[in-house]
């Protein structure tokens, strides 16, 4: 009864803390964004922002009154929307684009505002009128600047993204007045990857004292190393740069840009959750470009605010074989030692042994389901996709809304996403770092706060469910996490098993059944203590090699890469004859 009070109030705690967290971060975010991007009322001439130019440009935009709620048609959706489109997407220096565009709900006096940022992140910034019988809009513009322009047209907190390449004929190179530099290192994020490498590193040292923690610190070692390389691109200072410019312009850190001459400008694929939010564009999440590239991206050279060469087809070809080699050679050790929100939960984990609650552990049945669950997961995210996308494929529409602009595009297109509860981490990361317009992320866009544009309450509450678990059950989300299921689908089932880099030998003759490596198991696999010899990593096999690390009898286990013994299970109770079972 006692230990039952203990969960029931950590459970309550941890809800009621991310509740207000959520209520309260919305509440102080939505009032302090209320007026910022409103634009001047009545008859009131808008400035066009010119940072290149010593003089700025007016606008003059007539009847900027009070927007009115009132809507003169209905809504395809619960909640607001707006597309943009750009007619080209490369030019010769000072030709004209057009943005033309369409709001809903449609309202009298509204505006637009388009904001152009050029190579040298200076911008043009204007309000544009739209109609008020039917909310579209047009705007054109002549871009005086060769490179690459981010192009951003928002309504209050929905944004819509672009992009045009200028090139100059005549060669010349193009000497602004002033070069505005957004890669200025962010000093108070460093700071924090310095602290935080320093614990890590203080944990994997002390580990190195006892021969049971010794493999486990320097996991935790690396997956926060490796967790601030994945979110490179959080670290640029874009608090240097102007208003709007930092508010507006994406991540332009770019190293997954092209794989054989395909273009991949999210980012290239990882087996391990991180959204491509705040990656810098540098790695995104194999399983949102799985989505994406079905739905609905599969056909078209357009993305959100980015550009593709080859069909969706390709790139998800692309994504696959990537997937594979990567499942190849690693396995589920991507989950293990690689994924940021693996670190999460041990994190919580962490947070449960400092509470001394007892963790939970599963029977044998219902740890299977959950990893079957896995399959469910990933065969309804991409059955869904390709329902969205039956108009593209066949030119039916199989469910309402999937069209551009419509209820299912504007979000769920990626439907695992909404569900994902690594996605609030992402988003409230690259919002603390200043390079997401807060009021994108908690303003909700639609009746209800499920409707959000980058943060719903969906993710919030998933976030929340699986924090909760988390401090009872280890690893919880990497039992049912559909990625996870599909490397260790690629790395540990036949014929992908047989040439796999990694795997953990068993030796019968060194083993004694003492059961310590089943207890000791986060992802309670039971063919480590089961089965006799060989092999004994299966599809829900993590690779954190706690089982190695835990084993009393020298070489009984052995973790080999590539036919190579890396490290071995040391002969640790004859140095220490006390169990080490509250470690586990």
């Amino acid at each position: 009864m006692h230990k039952l009070s203990k969960y029931a109030l950590t459970s309550v705690a941890v809800i009621l803390i991310l509740t207000i967290f959520s209520l309260s971060s919305t509440t102080a975010l939505e009032t302090a964004n209320t007026n910022e991007n409103t634009p001047n009322k009545t008859n009131t001439q808008q400035t066009i922002s010119n940072n290149f130019k010593d003089t700025p440009t007016t606008q003059t935009i007539a009847s900027l009154d009070e927007p009115n709620t009132a809507t003169s048609e209905s809504l395809p959706c619960f909640g607001p929307e707006m597309i943009a489109k750009v007619d080209k997407n490369n030019i010769e220096i000072n030709q004209t684009v057009t943005i033309t565009g369409k709001i809903h709900p449609i309202e009298k006096n509204a505006s637009v505002r388009v904001c152009a940022i050029r190579p040298n992140y200076s911008w043009i910034e204007a309000y544009v009128p739209t109609d008020p019988e039917t909310g579209e809009f047009s705007y054109t513009m002549a871009l005086d600047m060769a490179g690459y322009w981010n192009l951003c047209v928002s309504n209050i907190h929905i944004s819509d993204r672009m992009f045009v390449e200028v090139s100059d004929p005549s060669g010349a190179e193009t000497t602004p007045d002033k070069v505005v530099n957004p890669w200025n290192a962010n000093p108070l994020l460093l700071a924090t990857v310095v602290a935080l490498v320093g614990i890590g590193l203080v944990f994997a040292i002390t580990g190195l004292k006892k021969k049971t923690r010794r493999i486990t610190s320097l996991r935790i070692c690396v997956l926060i190393i490796l967790a601030f390389l994945i979110y490179s691109g959080a670290f640029i200072d874009h608090q240097s740069v102007p208003r709007p410019v930092r508010q507006v312009v994406v991540h332009e850190l770019l190293i997954g840009t092209n794989v054989g001459g395909v273009a991949m400008p999210e980012g290239l694929p990882m087996p391990f959750l991180a959204c491509y939010f705040p990656c810098g564009r540098t790695v995104t999440c194999a399983l949102w470009e799985l989505q994406t590239y079905i739905y609905p991206f599969l056909e078209g050279s357009h993305g959100w605010g980015v550009y593709y060469n080859t069909s969706g087809a390709v790139r998800l070809a692309i994504v696959v074989g990537g997937l594979i080699l990567a499942s190849l050679i690693l396995g589920r050790m991507w989950c293990g030692w690689v994924c940021p929100f693996g670190l999460y939960l041990d994190a919580v984990s962490y947070f449960r042994k400092r509470l001394k609650i007892s963790h939970i552990k599963l029977s044998n049945r219902v740890n299977s389901s959950l990893h079957q669950l896995s399959y469910v997961i990933l065969a309804v995210t991409l059955i869904l996709g390709v329902l969205f996308a039956a108009y593209t494929i066949s030119g039916t529409q199989l469910i309402p809304g999937t069209e551009e602009g419509g209820f299912v595009y504007s979000y769920f297109a990626a439907p695992f996403c909404a569900v994902c509860p690594m996605k609030p981490l992402c988003v409230l990361m690259e919002n603390q770092a200043g390079l997401l317009q807060t009021n994108w992320v908690f303003n909700a866009t639609g009746d209800f706060y499920h409707l959000g544009r980058y943060l719903t309450s969906i993710n919030l509450i998933i976030l929340a469910v699986v924090t909760v678990i988390a401090l009872f059950v280890k690893r919880a989300w990497c039992r049912i996490c559909p990625l996870g299921g599909l490397v260790g689908f690629f790395s540990k089932t036949p014929p992908f098993k047989w040439i796999t880099l990694v795997r953990i030998d068993k030796t019968k003759e060194k083993c004694t059944k003492c059961g310590i490596c089943k207890r000791a198991c986060p992802m309670q696999v039971k063919e480590v203590y089961e089965k006799d010899q060989g092999d004994i990593m299966t599809p829900r096999c993590i690779g954190c090699l706690r089982c190695v690390e835990m084993c009393p009898y020298k070489d009984a286990l052995q973790f080999k890469f590539a036919g190579k013994t890396v490290c071995r299970s040391q002969d640790w109770l004859a140095d220490n004859p006390k169990t080490e079972e509250d470690n586990w």
